[in-house]
């Protein structure tokens, strides 16, 4: 693999804007690439509306972004900051290996995924692999990944009207066909019942509906899940 100072050619710098939840991490990041001749961060911020503003008026090549469940929305925010530089490539900051949030970072047009603790040679390859418009993910979770995604296209699940949502979000679904409250559905899934409200209100907004109800008649309509009495 070539070194990062053979990545773009000479005197022609990656435009890359950074978003973390939290300040520290926000401006440790853009310190550790600030000497970089080959990189120049235009933006570091905690505020995603911020980063998208810059994004669209300053060009930048790739985001950095940090990712995390539960109740991430990658889909959602990712659309709407790409909606106004289709070009922009994403990597994913992230130390969860939870395959759901993988999946849905594919899906969403994450093409590189980092560790917190990735030195910073490699970080800078990742940014540059990613603007030149490859996908850079470690090979043992993208193996998972790719799994998972041809186990959803074999059962034609991006062609029914449950396509949008996320496995977790239709795992939460399939609880509530069977007529599961949120406190049982938080112990069955080993999640807390705030994470279960968030994937609910997620899942809502999907299928455009407002009820839990009417989400459930959707799911039925769709062949997920049977309901079933309650141990």
């Amino acid at each position: 693999m070539r070194s990062s100072t053979d990545e773009r050619s000479v005197g022609e710098s990656l435009t890359v804007a950074i978003r973390h939840p939290m300040w520290t991490w926000a401006d440790s990041l853009e310190q550790m690439l600030a000497p970089r001749w080959d990189i120049r961060v235009v933006t570091a911020h905690t505020a995603e509306s911020w980063v998208r503003h810059a994004i669209v008026n300053k060009q930048v090549d790739v985001l950095l972004l940090h990712v995390d469940p539960p109740g991430t929305d990658l889909q959602t925010e990712l659309a709407e900051i790409m909606a106004g530089a289709p070009g922009l490539g994403v990597v994913a900051l992230s130390e969860s290996r939870d395959h759901d949030l993988l999946c849905d970072a594919v899906r969403a047009g994450v093409r590189g995924w980092v560790e917190p603790t990735t030195a910073l040679e490699h970080l800078v390859r990742v940014l540059h692999g990613v603007a030149r418009g490859e996908t850079w993910f470690p090979p043992a979770l993208m193996t998972s990944v790719l799994d998972a995604l041809l186990d959803r296209e074999a059962v034609g699940e991006d062609d029914s009207v449950l396509g949008a949502l996320s496995s977790r979000e239709r795992e939460v679904l399939a609880c509530l066909v069977q007529g599961l409250a949120r406190q049982e559905i938080a112990a069955r899934l080993s999640v807390s019942p705030h994470t279960i409200r968030t994937h609910i209100n997620n899942l809502l907004r999907k299928l455009d509906v407002h009820t839990t109800l009417a989400a459930v008649s959707i799911a039925r309509q769709s062949g997920l899940g049977a309901p079933v009495g309650r141990a």
